[in-house]
Parts: structure tokens; sequence; C-alpha cells
């Protein structure tokens, strides 16, 4: 009796998880877009709608197309093949696909293309067949593709870049035959080529050993890529037939992998004068002699990519030379000062990354550079001295300043009396020494962008951001806090303009109450990747328009006075959470799936308790709390047992008692 009871008057919560099968395809876009990539199929499946436009089948089984595989997507206007193993494609394959705009046949084996196999397909404007085995050009029915734009043909076994005559591509833009078996060009080859304005050929990675002189004479191409193609020639040969050539962009640099001799000797880059280029890329060739006639040739060269050729000072650019962009990473620099920076003060961009070996950065040895906006010194292992007062003296015009990925460096205070105009620094992943009460940042009141993530400052220094009057964006990402704490009281209060602020990988804890509300016009914060176990709203000043990232935290219940002024505007992102499924969570639950919309990643918002529905979406999980079934059972049917037992055994008591009278 006891024991019924008990039962009688025990109240639990009975969540009750709803199933559905997961589908064979992923959904991306409602009836527009859908991802069948590696799922085993052998043919469209019957849930892709006829509205589809964009279709990834990569990765399956197709051993040949015929009309009907995709007969019915009428609207299809992307598809991707890639490796599925094709090897024929019959007449008028895409027959019914009149839209379709890009087609993607990577890495598929094919033997056999019909003459009609894109008669259908005239829309056509991208193609993309690397790795399919092509020896020719002709085995493709360029007839069918009068709109194409760009034909990718990497990596197959074509030797010759000559197009058939009789062949229309007004619109072509883009032809890659890199990574090919192509060992000479003649002027035949080259000769349907040349009809193109603003050209981009590719022809890296081919082993080249002769161009024919005028091949390429009167040819006006956007880009001309012959980036590892003088393995056993050299460059000298390789320029002498490019004469006349017209080009914006050209490559002639080598590949790191390759072993053999790329060096570059006084006189070997003069066939640089017979072509008129403006962007020039050498990399991964070697100077091998210093000489102020190496790059007589290049005064009308307008950006210059000098990466990893073995430099440890540079020879003396042609002059005068109008350089706005230069590149010097990877080099063997002893100091900033080595880069001779006289000799191309008209540059505006400067890039020195990854230099490979620790260097100084000297002081004034940019300052020649008075229109310099753009510089990147980031990857580098400088000698550690005080920055960046002296180093950066004269950079007047610099706007954009990346230091990320160095040594240690201690910060001036100020840092940059001579950069007020700078609107972007980067000091990712450098431990910046600031010494307490200084504000290295003070005169940057045109700063816009600040990136400290991984810097290891002192968050206690509540004046280091003192002056960044004009701050938008701020990364602070796996910078910690003391107690694992973000107090009321902090160094964000200085940067009253900011919109978009990062707090990931801080290994915070805990949010004190009103933390941004002086921050009125934040907009976006990242919290996540911390142990936060509260979902806590009432830090922000402004819950109608802000995006909110708690992913990867401890968030277990959200109380629902928390959620309950976020407007429709918001985004939030609660994913890799181990929210509480329970009843005790309920109204929080209830308003997840009535605002489900402005929930990022619901795919990885998840149940972590109660066990029972471990890992289950929040927006499949349903949950009824009150009785259940078993307990209505015991709540209504063992107390009529009883009370028909306790009459029973009444009637009976009072038989014996009226049997002994």
């Amino acid at each position: 009796m006891a024991v019924a009871l008990f039962l009688v008057f025990s109240l639990v919560f009975y969540p009750v998880p709803s199933t559905e099968p997961e589908p064979i395809c992923s959904e991306i876009i409602v009836n527009k877009s859908y991802s069948c990539e590696d799922r085993g199929l052998q043919e469209v499946p019957h849930m892709i709608p006829s509205s589809t436009e964009s279709l990834d089948f990569s990765f399956n089984s197709l051993s040949a197309l015929y009309y009907w595989v995709f007969s019915h997507l009428e609207n299809l206007e992307y598809l991707d093949l890639s490796r599925c193993g094709i090897n024929w494609i019959y007449n008028d394959a895409f027959g019914n696909n009149a839209r379709l705009n890009t087609l993607i046949l990577t890495g598929n084996p094919i033997l056999y293309i019909a003459d009609t196999a894109f008669q259908g397909a005239r829309a056509i404007q991208h193609l993309y067949l690397q790795e399919t085995s092509i020896v020719d050009i002709s085995f493709l029915p360029l007839k069918s593709f009068k709109n194409l734009v760009t034909l990718n043909l990497e990596s197959n076994f074509i030797s010759s870049i000559g197009f058939p005559k009789d062949v229309t591509l007004d619109n072509l833009s883009l032809v890659n035959f890199g990574l090919n078996q192509i060992k000479t060009i003649s002027v035949q080859d080259s000769e349907f080529l040349q009809q193109f304005k603003n050209l981009t050929l590719i022809l890296k990675g081919n082993n080249i050993k002769y161009i024919e002189p005028n091949a390429f004479n009167s040819s006006d191409f956007y880009l001309l890529d012959l980036n590892g193609c003088t393995w056993n020639t050299k460059i000298t040969s390789l320029l002498n037939g490019l004469n006349g050539l017209t080009t914006h962009t050209l490559r002639i640099g080598a590949f790191g992998d390759i072993n053999t001799d790329f060096s570059i000797l006084p006189g070997n880059l003069n066939g640089l004068c017979n072509i008129s280029v403006k962007e020039l890329g050498l990399q991964y060739r070697h100077v091998f002699e210093e000489s102020s006639e190496t790059f007589s040739c290049l005064t009308n060269i307008r950006k210059l990519d000098l990466t990893f050729m073995n430099l440890n000072s540079l020879p003396l650019l042609g002059q005068p030379n109008i350089i706005k962009e230069l590149t010097l990473s990877k080099n063997q620099f002893p100091s900033l000062c080595s880069i001779s920076s006289a000799s191309y003060s008209l540059v505006t961009h400067l890039h020195i990354v990854g230099n490979l070996d620790t260097w100084d950065l000297g002081v004034k040895c940019l300052e020649s550079l008075s229109n310099l906006q753009y510089l990147d010194l980031s990857h580098n292992d400088f000698h550690t001295a005080k920055c960046c007062r002296a180093q950066f003296s004269g950079l007047h015009s610099l706007s954009h300043l990346n230091l990320s990925y160095g040594a240690p460096l201690p910060l001036d205070n100020p840092a940059f009396t001579e950069n007020k105009q700078l609107e972007i620094l980067d000091f990712t992943h450098v431990h910046l020494i600031v010494e307490p009460s200084s504000s290295p940042f003070s005169n940057l009141a045109h700063l816009r962008t600040l990136n400290l993530s991984y810097s290891k400052v002192n968050s206690d220094y509540l004046q280091l951001f003192d002056g960044l009057t004009n701050l938008v964006f701020l990364n602070m990402d796996g910078n910690l806090f003391p107690n694992k704490t973000l107090k009321e009281e902090n160094l964000f209060s200085k940067v009253i303009q900011l919109e978009s602020l990062i707090l990931s990988n801080c290994n915070l804890e805990v949010i004190e109450a009103h933390v941004f509300q002086k921050l009125e016009k934040l907009t976006s914060i990242d919290l996540s990747h911390n142990s936060l176990t509260a979902f806590a709203t009432d830090a922000f000043a402004d819950l109608k328009n802000i995006s909110l990232n708690f992913a990867f935290n401890k968030i277990l219940t959200i109380p629902i006075e928390m959620v309950r002024n976020i407007s429709e505007a918001t985004t939030i992102n609660l994913s890799y959470n181990p929210i509480d499924c329970s009843c005790s969570n309920i109204e929080f639950l209830t308003w997840y799936k009535q605002h489900e919309q402005i929930f990022l990643d619901k795919k990885y918002t998840r149940c972590g308790s109660p066990p029972s529905l471990a890992g289950t979406e929040l927006s499949k999980v349903a949950i009824t709390c009150g009785f259940s079934l078993m307990y209505i059972i015991l709540i209504v049917i063992i107390p009529l047992i009883c009370i028909i037992l306790i009459i029973i055994f009444a009637k009976f008591y009072r038989r014996r008692i009226y049997a002994t009278i």
C-alpha cells in the first residue's frame, strides 16, 4: 500500500523525441540548391525537384550520361559531376538543360563524347575538364559551346594549344592548359587565341622547350601564366619567344619543388624590353649576380613579385620606374634597410612576408616611401627592439600595417607618432609587451580595425585603448582575463564606436551584468569557445539588431527573461552547447521553436541532457511536461483498485462480525 501511494504522488517528466529519416541529399536552398556529394548514388534521387538550379552530384557513380539522367531538371544552372566515373557522354545528354551555365566534369576518365552531347546546353559558359585523360582539344565538340567563357583543361595529356579552325568562341576569356604535355608553341598553334582581347592563358607546369618567335606577337592578354615552364631551357629563350606580346600580367617564375637551375644572370631578362607588361612574377628564381643590368627592363612594370629569390639585398631596379606594388617575401634580408627602398619611391603596397632569417627592423629604413599605404611584414622574426616609432618614421600615408605572426614586440608609448592615418593594424600572434599605464595607440584616431588576437595583452590595463575614438572592429581572440571574468569595469569602455568584438577562446567563465552597456553601436560579438554557463543578454545595451555567438560553451538552461527582448533582426549561435532538453528548460525550448529562424548552425544546436535525448537537434525535440500514460494509470487505476480492495475487505470484516453474534 505504501509503495502504491509513493507511485501515485511521484510526478516526473516524460520527454518524447521526434524521429525523422535523414534525407538522401542535403537541401541548401529550398527547392533551388541541393548537395548529393559522395552518397553512393547511381541516379538522381526523386527528392530533387524540377525547380532545382544548383546540384552537387560529385563523388557518386555514373558510368554514362544519357538524355534521361538530368532531363527533368529543366531549371538547372550549376552541375558538379566531379569524379563520378563517367566514361561515355551520349547524344543529347544535356538536351533538356537549356539554362545550364556551369558544368564540372573534373576527374572523370572520359573515353567518348558524342558530337551532339551538349547541343541542348548552349548556355554553358564555364566548363571544367581537369584530369579527364584528354589528349587533344579536338576531342571536345566545341561547336556546341557558342557562349563559352571558361575552359579548364588542367592536368591532362594535351600536347598543343592549337584549336580547330572552324570553331567560334567569341566570349572566351580563360583557357587553362596547366600541367599538360605542351613542349613547343608555334605561330600556327597560337593563331586561334590571338583574336581575343584580355584573355587569361594558363600554361603553368608544362615543360616548354621552345616558343617560336612571334608566336605571341600582337597578342593582347590579361594574364599569361608560364610558371614552372622552363625545366630544360633558359628563361632567355622563353622571353625571346614572347616578343611583341602585350599582357597585363606575366608570370615566369618557377616551382619550389623542382630541382633544377633557375638562376638569373645579368642580361637574362632583357627580353622583357620587347614585351608590354604591367605586372610581373619571378618567384622561385635566383639572382646569381647583383647587377644594375638585371632589372633594367622593368621601367614600365607597376607590380613586381620577387618571392623566394634568395635575395639578401635588392639590386637596383631600372630607372626611372613606376612600380606601385612590390613583393619581396621569403628572401634572406639581414635588415629592412637591405631592400634599397629609395630605388622605388612610388611604391604604395609593400609585402615582405616570411623572411627566411631573423632580421632587423632598423631605423627609418622606409623613410623614402612617402606614398606607402599598405605594409605587410607578417610571419617575420625580428630582433627584439622597441617598436614602432623610429622604424616607421616618415610613413605619413600608411593606412594598413600587418605585423602578425612575429616575435615578441615591445611597444613605444605612443608607438605610431608619424603614422596617424593608420586604419588597419594587425598584431595577430605577436606577444605585445606594453608597459603599465602606457597607451601605445593613443594618437591613432583614424584606426578602424585592430587585431590583437593571441597577443597576450594585459586586459587589466584599462588605458590600453585610449585614443581609439573611431575603432569599429576589435579582435581579442585568445587573450585571457583575470579570474576568467569579464568585469563591468573594463578596457572596452574607451572604444564606444565599436561595432564588432571578438572574445572567443578567452577562457571566460563569467560575464558580469552591463559589461557592454556603453557600446551602444555593437552589432556583433563572438564569445565562442569559452566556458560560459550563462546566456547573459543583460550585458548588452541593445538586443534589436545584434549577432550573438555563444557557440562551444557550457550553457545548459536559459531563463526566458534573457530572450524575451530579442528582436527578429538578431542572430544567435548556440551550437555545441549541452542544452538541457528537460522540462526545467521548457520555456526556452518553446521560444526556440517559435523563433528558430534567428538561430545559426541549427544542425549542431543539440541537447546535452537528459541522456535519452543527448545529441538530438533542438528543432526535432518534442517534450511533454506532465503525467505520462503510465503515471495516469498509477494515479487513476491503482487508487481505484485500492478503494475496491478496501470495500471488499470492509464487507468481509463485517460478515465475520455478524457471524459471531
